[in-house]
């Protein structure tokens, strides 16, 4: 007995193939028809490339972005296989979308397809769920965020809302508990379910064929190999071909930051959640419900009861036309919600600050995961590492008041002195000249305390007394401040003799004043990194500033540091303002 005989004997896969081949198209082979086998294509390429992340995927908040970084950087191809997975999955969504839209401009939703197109829906549902559920998995910034504000929106559902979004999250914000039920969710749950509904969603199709736009089509007929086979293929190659190049421009899905609950990072949610994002925007408080949750159940409700309302014989579309017509202002709006939500963002420089500088501390994190995520986890690597925390610490304990760079308080909001450039030979000179500036100290309790070196004072009677200090001898104190701050003596230089003679008046050089109640501080060594440590520790010490300068009296004065963070992360943050202000 033949190979091929004893297999027929025991599968009968002779009959099953010649059943396939022997496959007729009532109406003639479509490329329209070809977007249900390429999301089939799709579906199946997310259950190969799922299956294989898997090997490398570990589900918890210590070790999700690890081992997504690990794979994307040091598995062989590993970078591609991520890629597949995430662009297959938004081309699923995209897919699913057409296949159900050309369903219903056909009229492929009448008796007897009634059940087709349902499951149909709900296969939308479920590849949109799935997305949901995949994202956050990655555990970096964009997918807790994300998960953050789509979780809000599903917390606002009355009744069922509120349980809903503890059974995602285990508890009230998303942890070790939500890795552990999403990943049952997108790799055992969602899987099962969409693969039954497609399963049977193909069934019926083959069983109930495709809508005949006319009567005349019902003669016509194509044979499924090759005609409608070619152009599933063609259909197909040119997806995955879209997917493949996405995942080769992009190198890969990209991979943010490692999730910090405490940051400030810009949430939004994916793409195909802009539109209801934005919908939100015009009902504030309780009404956000209408957008939530009202508009969105009218528009699944109108796609659910359509085929109820459709029972006319004649399935042309302009016949249809006013059924036809709230589904094209449903997709209508959807497209102009999410361009509108682009474009918002677009033209938002906060923004899209926020989102470089998240940039920024996602590639420093990819950076330092190249030697090694320690057992903390990926969030202990990067708020510990000095390049990384001495920002971290500067944004949490400095700029609420000071800016510095790109660093700082909203725009308007500071309230101490604008240290880029402090230590400077730049900055020393406009503190001289300006020192009420708002970037100075304009917004401080010690404004008026300094007199400007070069313009006279608003009193009429001092500003005859007033003699303004001579370019020279400001250029040669400018030279000598910023040589302290660069931590050299400076003995010698000119400017030495001209603070000894004309600034300690106020201020202390070496310890020395004429004038002890001065709140002045110390220019020796001014802006050096010992010089700024003192000041974190306390600008009351005498060091720097006088005790004075701690007086209550003073609302607003810089507070103490040494008794609220280490010696580490004091020196730290020193080396870090004295090293990224004098850029």
């Amino acid at each position: 007995m033949k190979l091929g005989d004893w297999l027929d004997e025991r599968t009968g896969y002779r009959a099953i193939t010649r059943k396939l081949v022997e496959a007729t198209v009532p109406g003639g082979a479509r490329f329209a028809y070809a977007w249900g086998a390429a999301l089939g294509i799709v579906l199946l390429l997310e259950a190969v490339t799922g299956v294989l992340l898997m090997t490398v995927y570990s589900p918890s908040a210590t070790t999700a972005w690890a081992s997504v970084a690990y794979l994307q950087q040091k598995v062989p191809a590993g970078w591609i296989v991520r890629g597949l997975h995430q662009f297959g999955a938004q081309a699923a969504i995209v897919l699913a979308v057409i296949h159900v839209g050309y369903a219903i401009v056909r009229g492929a939703y009448r008796k007897p397809r009634e059940l087709t197109y349902w499951l149909a829906l709900a296969m939308v549902g479920l590849v949109v769920v799935s997305a949901l559920t995949g994202n956050p998995l990655r555990w970096d910034q964009r997918g807790f965020w994300g998960l953050r504000v789509e979780t809000g929106i599903i917390g606002t559902v009355p009744v069922v809302g509120g349980v809903l979004q503890q059974l995602l999250l285990g508890g009230g914000t998303p942890g070790h508990m939500t890795l552990s039920r999403l990943y049952t969710l997108h790799t055992a749950v969602l899987p099962f379910l969409l693969g039954a509904i497609a399963a049977k969603h193909l069934w019926l199709s083959r069983k109930h064929g495709p809508a005949l736009a006319t009567p005349a089509d019902a003669v016509k007929s194509d044979r499924y190999f090759p005609t409608q086979a070619a152009r599933d293929v063609i259909v197909a190659v040119a997806v995955l071909g879209v997917i493949g190049a996405l995942t080769y421009l992009r190198h890969g899905a990209p991979l943010d930051a490692p999730a910090d609950p405490t940051s400030d990072y810009p949430a939004r949610p994916e793409w195909y959640f802009l539109a209801l994002y934005e919908m939100r925007k015009p009902f504030p408080g309780k009404l956000e419900l209408i957008a939530t949750v009202v508009i969105p159940g009218l528009v699944a409700g109108y796609l659910f009861v359509l085929p109820l309302l459709d029972k006319r014989a004649d399935r042309g579309v302009m016949k249809r036309l006013p059924l036809l017509v709230p589904v094209g202002l449903f997709g209508a709006a959807l497209g102009v919600l999410t361009f509108a939500s682009m474009r918002t963002d677009a033209a938002d420089q906060e923004f899209a600050k926020a989102v470089a500088k998240a940039e920024a501390q996602g590639s420093k994190a990819l950076a330092l995961a190249q030697g090694g995520v320690p057992p903390e986890g990926p969030l202990a690597m990067l708020r510990n590492h000095p390049e990384t925390r001495r920002v971290a610490l500067f944004e949490q304990h400095c700029a609420s008041c000071h800016r510095m760079g790109e660093l700082g308080p909203p725009k308007g909001k500071d309230t101490a002195p604008d240290l880029t450039g402090f230590g400077t030979k730049a900055w020393a000179k406009r503190v001289m000249e300006e020192p009420d500036h708002e970037l100075m100290f304009g917004k401080t309790a010690f404004k008026g305390e300094m007199p400007s070196m070069t313009k006279p004072p608003a009193d009429p009677e001092a500003a005859k007394a007033f003699t303004a200090m001579n370019a020279p001898d400001l250029e040669a104190i400018a030279d000598f401040l910023a040589a302290q701050a660069q931590g050299k003596k400076g003995e010698g230089m000119p400017g030495e003799k001209l603070v000894s003679q004309r600034c300690t008046s106020c201020h202390r050089l070496d310890g020395k004043t004429d004038d002890e109640d001065s709140l002045a501080p110390e220019l020796r060594g001014w802006a050096s990194v010992p010089w700024i440590l003192a000041q974190i520790d306390d600008p009351g010490s005498g060091a720097t500033y006088p005790k004075g300068a701690m007086d209550p009296k003073l609302e607003g004065h810089m507070p103490a540091f040494k008794e609220k963070l280490s010696e580490k992360d004091r020196r730290l943050l020193a080396a870090f303002v004295q090293e990224q202000a004098g850029k």
